[in-house]
């Protein structure tokens, strides 16, 4: 197992840092101004290399000297630095977004990303909700509708059309909420609650999120599984809307939530 300093070293090195860099400038944060010599002993960095890595992080605007005879070097701040980061990281993605356009490019397949665990699932399924200009199907659970219903909210309130069906009794004050009777439908301990998401007919997230057995929650833009999982949701919007008008019937001929139904095809 690495430890902390391993860690940050590797994330440093991920956002750009040479490996003499990321040791200096984590050397520099424990011991501050600190000379050549002083960064030499903490960081390792043999001390003949010192002075180039110090201007090289200067440079990059992460670290500033002062004095002479010794000259003294401090680090920017590590919240500074994430800052700094993240502004640039984002431009490069912006630039890099617009000259990847220009390419002629079309997919010859459809990537279907496997989601760990259901933190991930939901870290996606707002990041979709996000992105989203149209329509959002979402059918979801009492118990993780709070995941995404501030997402939700915020893309019913830039104009897309938001409709939510939600196993169990809660209910939303924004968008169109049909609501799924959960009596009868069996236990869920195995493959744990289900989670569906289709947002602009595009892209979906659809998939169980563990119980005793793994998640099994994938995300794609497949268009045959966007649209099946799309026809899905609506087929239970259909249903409950004729249950809201027919329900006392339906019981009576197929059982409360359709029991009779659920044990012939054994769902």
């Amino acid at each position: 197992m690495k430890t902390n300093l391993e860690e940050t070293l590797s994330y440093l090195k991920e956002m750009g840092f040479t490996e003499y860099e990321a040791k200096v400038y984590v050397s520099l944060l424990n011991q501050h101004p600190a000379s050549a010599y002083t960064i030499s002993q903490n960081s390792g960095v043999p001390h003949s290399r010192v002075y180039d890595i110090t201007r090289r992080l200067i440079k990059k605007g992460v670290a500033v000297s002062t004095g002479i005879k010794p000259e003294l070097f401090s680090p920017l701040s590590p919240d500074d630095l994430v800052d700094k980061l993240r502004r640039e990281y984002n431009q490069f993605t912006k630039e890099l977004e617009i000259r990847l356009k220009s390419t002629n490019f079309t997919s010859d397949f459809d990537p279907v990303w496997n989601l760990p665990n259901k933190e991930k699932s939901f870290e996606m399924a707002c990041d979709i909700i996000d992105q989203a200009e149209k329509t959002i199907y979402t059918g979801i659970w009492s118990q993780e509708l709070p995941l995404i219903s501030s997402s939700l909210k915020a893309a019913a309130e830039r104009g897309v059309r938001v409709l939510t069906l939600i196993y169990g009794k809660d209910t939303l004050d924004f968008g169109e909420i049909y609501n799924h009777d959960i009596e009868n439908m069996g236990p869920v301990e195995e493959l744990g609650r289900t989670l569906d998401c289709v947002v602009d007919s595009e892209m979906c997230i659809t998939g169980a999120l563990g119980g005793i057995e793994k998640c099994q929650v994938i995300w794609t833009k497949n268009r045959g599984l966007v649209q099946s999982i799309e026809s899905y949701i609506a087929h239970d919007f259909y249903l409950a809307e004729i249950h809201k008008h027919f329900g006392k019937e339906i019981d009576d001929v197929f059982g409360k939530n359709l029991l009779k139904l659920r044990n012939k095809f054994h769902t």
